[in-house]
């Protein structure tokens, strides 16, 4: 079955395009885009018609790809902003008048599951740490929430969902200016999300044997890491990063402007560039909670774990 999944976060709208049967994902396009749909929604509780009109742009892009490739089904899953939008049923409803899509809103269990199926559909990439001991955890970094979910192989056991996105601590404590002042409240926000019930339920739960990281955020490190001239999803599928490494592109990201950032690193989105220094705070943080000496780096997340639960 040719199955064609929209992951519509805060901050992205992916696409994939898949031939799957039973746990075997054959990718034909796998797309991004950044429309920033959550932009504002963490202040005022609402999409605004802005973001809203470049995600509309965004999916009818992808909805040309959709028809040009003849997917046999299409699923749209929303996550964080569509879940704290007061307005979400009636962007729903605007969406479907305007594109014939009907959007699906994913509770924040849900993504954590299908995020954790999708991070590891397929085998584990040659280059894993993970030698078949512990807990496999996974992190999805998004833009309005974080997802950790924990299992035992490819079988999900627990998630949570907790609303810490790269948007969200960007907006709330960087919109003007980054200081030591404001990087230790974003740091403090992590960490009393990270100690609410029902999180520490998954901390060093018997050891974590791999910690995954899907979404922008890994995979931008990953790149930079290498110093990629431009994304490569081979290049940055399997990639391996270290505690040390992550701090030491924290600190770097802390302490240049968003034009150096882009000027130095050029695989890395400009759309992207002013969330990651959260972003990879947030990671930072994840791993220190869990006890993680290093990540694997993986492309794939939600959209994958979707398309795994329409062909079943």
């Amino acid at each position: 079955m040719r199955v064609a999944v929209l992951d519509i976060g805060t901050n992205t709208v992916l696409l994939l395009i898949a031939d799957v049967e039973g746990k075997a994902i054959h990718v034909i396009r796998d797309d991004h885009a950044i429309a920033r749909l959550g932009e504002g929604v963490d202040r005022a509780h609402k999409i605004s018609e802005e973001a809203f009109q470049r995600f509309l742009a965004v999916m009818r892009t992808h909805i040309g790809t959709i028809r040009s490739f003849n997917a046999d089904y299409v699923v749209a899953v929303g996550t964080s902003a569509l879940r704290d939008a007061e307005n979400r049923e009636e962007i729903v409803r605007r969406t479907t008048e305007e594109t014939g899509i009907q959007i699906e809103i994913l509770s924040g269990e849900e993504e954590a599951r299908w995020t954790y199926r999708g991070a590891l559909a397929q085998i584990y990439p040659q280059s894993s740490p993970w030698k078949g001991e512990g807990v496999i955890a996974v992190v999805d970094i998004g833009g309005g929430s974080t997802e950790i979910s924990v299992g035992n192989g490819d079988t999900f056991e627990s998630g949570v969902s907790l609303d810490i996105g790269a948007v969200r601590l960007t907006e709330r404590f960087f919109s003007s200016t980054l200081s030591v002042d404001s990087i230790e409240k974003a740091r403090l926000f992590i960490r009393a999300a990270l100690d609410h019930p029902p999180t520490p339920s998954l901390k060093r739960r018997g050891g974590i044997g791999m910690l995954i990281a899907v979404a922008g955020t890994p995979t931008t490190l990953a790149a930079m890491h290498q110093g990629l001239r431009a994304f490569d999803a081979a290049k940055v599928h399997g990639y391996v990063l270290n505690r040390q490494d992550i701090e030491q592109m924290l600190e770097m990201l802390f302490s240049v402007s968003t034009a150096t950032l882009l000027q130095r690193f050029p695989a890395v989105n400009k759309s992207r560039a002013d969330i990651l220094p959260a972003g990879t705070l947030i990671l930072a943080e994840v791993m220190e909670y869990l006890g993680a000496e290093q990540i694997i780096v993986s492309t794939q997340g939600l959209r994958y774990g979707i398309a795994l639960r329409e062909s079943a």
